[in-house]
């Protein structure tokens, strides 16, 4: 007899269905549990986003306090209560801890790796952040746009051991950027440091064409482009430029009156700022005027008309700029222009005792070959009695003792302006340059050396090579002096690579050259004869 073909094999048939149902149990488990893992995953995102929150909201709160203390009191400092560093300490943690459980869930997610490599580098440990950014964000292919950034960053201010050395660290930032401008060309953050990264390696007419780019969501950058101009010798770009940032910044102030402290402090100093460049001293002072007496009549708005205070203070000071020569000396002057220099600087005084810049005029002014100014200036501040002068005033005292060959007087107060700030690298620069010019009893250039390698450190990590130059040009003159002239002969066509006409340095290389009977390089000896001074 035949059975009927689908009850041929009955136990097969169970044994398939039971998979059957087996599978469909299984995926609706994998389903259920897939939900399961979104659903606690969501939870930990909005857990974790509330911990951002409450963290940023309250280091918000004490940034905008310390802000404003900042900025009405000279270098004022807010300390944390126990209560609040507990407070802060508390809200990391709870950040953390969010963290590590979505990564638990979601290792391979890309702004969880990131976020974990910012709090290790956080907590110290760069080395282990830089790993996490790099898998993220490779330096030949685009990743991550966020880890681009911050290894550009990263390496934007990392210091090079020669110039090489930094050349190649740009070419990496800009590598970096690179990547992240490929997917979006209006990425602010990364178009400011593609134009910092630029101005850096001299292609100023590109850091220019970004620039112009960013000034349309931020007239601040016109302090940039304003140096560009200079560097490119297109000053007369600037007037426009000035304008330009002026009349947005009036626009954000009129429209939005009642800004937070922070974008009132950007906002009203580029007002400011901009009608200096402009020369529209008297209009900056009467509106700064205006300002002041309407705060100060607002019970609220003491730590603003404090702020306000000093921008009329620095009004002052760049009004008096203009009467100065471009070189800072005041010798050539005629006396209605030293009146004025201490009429402006009296006034920046009053409201602003502790002002460095006020205090350097001052100092200069005391100086003056016109007894008359330079007993005033002196009735107003005397820098060689105040026993507390900043760093600054003291180096301008060593300036002048300097130039008046006052060598070992030089070096006390050059040195007194070190002990005030130690790592300022043009104090450290001039009085390496004491010991290389002083008379024989004061002469050392084994201190000098030791001085101006110190002073190069601590320059920071962009500044222009130019500058650089004039560093390296000490350093070179003290290994000449300590007849190690090939050192010498390879410091100073380093420095002359920034200032290739600068004749002092073309002296001692091409006498460092003759001294180990060596014809310097026809180049030096005919770029000397060319320079007009030397005719």
């Amino acid at each position: 007899m035949n059975m009927p073909h689908y009850i041929k094999h009955p136990v097969s048939i169970s044994l398939q269905l039971a998979f059957t149902l087996l599978i469909v149990i299984s995926i609706g488990c994998s389903s259920q549990d897939s939900v399961n893992s979104n659903k606690n995953e969501l939870d930990l995102q909005k857990q974790y986003q509330h911990a951002i929150a409450d963290l940023a909201n309250f280091k918000k709160e004490l940034a905008s306090e310390k802000l404003l203390a900042n900025q009405s009191t000279r270098n004022a400092e807010i300390t944390l209560s126990e209560e609040q560093r507990e407070k802060v300490a508390e809200l990391q943690q709870d950040l953390e801890e969010s963290l590590d459980k979505l990564i638990a869930l979601n290792p391979n997610n890309e702004e969880y790796r990131f976020e974990l490599a910012r709090m290790t580098a956080a907590k110290g440990d760069q080395a282990k952040a830089i790993e996490i950014l790099k898998a993220l964000a490779p330096e030949d292919v685009p990743g991550h746009p966020p880890a681009h950034f911050l290894l550009a960053k990263s390496i934007f201010a990392k210091q090079a051991a020669s110039s090489p050395e930094r050349q190649t660290n740009l070419d990496v930032v800009l590598k970096h950027l690179e990547h992240i401008l490929s997917r979006n060309e209006d990425d602010r953050q990364a178009n400011h440091l593609k134009a910092q990264t630029l101005t850096m390696v001299q292609r100023f007419d590109e850091a220019y064409e970004v620039y112009e780019r960013l000034l349309k969501f931020n007239p601040n950058y016109y302090r940039e482009m304003a140096q560009l101009n200079k560097w490119l010798k297109l000053e007369e770009r600037n007037p426009p430029l000035f304008e330009q940032a002026l009349g947005r910044f009036l626009a954000v102030s009129e429209r939005e009156p009642q800004l937070d402290d922070k974008r009132w402090i950007v906002t009203e100093t580029g007002i400011t700022k901009t009608l200096q460049s402009l020369d529209r001293f008297q209009e900056a002072e009467t509106r700064l005027l205006e300002m002041i007496n309407r705060y100060g009549a607002d019970p609220q708005g003491g730590a603003r008309r404090v702020f306000l205070q000093r921008l009329l203070a620095d009004t002052y000071i760049s009004w008096s700029g203009k009467v100065a020569n471009p070189n800072g000396s005041y010798e050539s002057l005629p006396d209605a222009s030293l009146k004025e220099l201490v009429y402006f600087n009296e006034k920046a005084y009053r409201i602003q005792p502790q002002n460095t810049a006020v205090l350097q005029s001052l100092t200069l002014l005391s100086f003056s070959s016109n007894s008359e100014i330079a007993a005033k200036a002196k009735a107003i501040y005397d820098p060689v009695n105040d026993m507390n002068a900043p760093g600054a005033v003291l180096n301008q005292l060593g300036n002048h003792m300097l130039i008046n060959k006052k060598f070992s007087e030089a070096i006390q107060f050059y040195n007194r302006a070190r002990e005030k700030s130690p790592r300022d690298a043009a104090i450290l620069n001039n009085l390496a340059y004491s010991y290389l010019v002083a008379e024989d009893g004061d002469r050392n250039a084994e201190r000098a050396l030791q001085l101006i390698d110190e002073a190069i450190r601590y320059l920071p990590a962009n500044v222009p090579d130019i500058e650089k130059s004039k560093f390296l040009h000490t350093r070179a003159t003290a290994l000449m002096q300590m007849d190690r002239l090939q050192e010498a002969i390879e410091a100073f066509e380093e420095s002359l690579k920034s200032r290739p006409n600068h004749a002092d340095t073309l002296r001692s290389l091409i006498e460092s050259y003759r001294t180990l009977n060596i014809q310097p390089p026809d180049q030096y000896i005919s770029r000397l004869q060319q320079i007009p001074s030397q005719k």
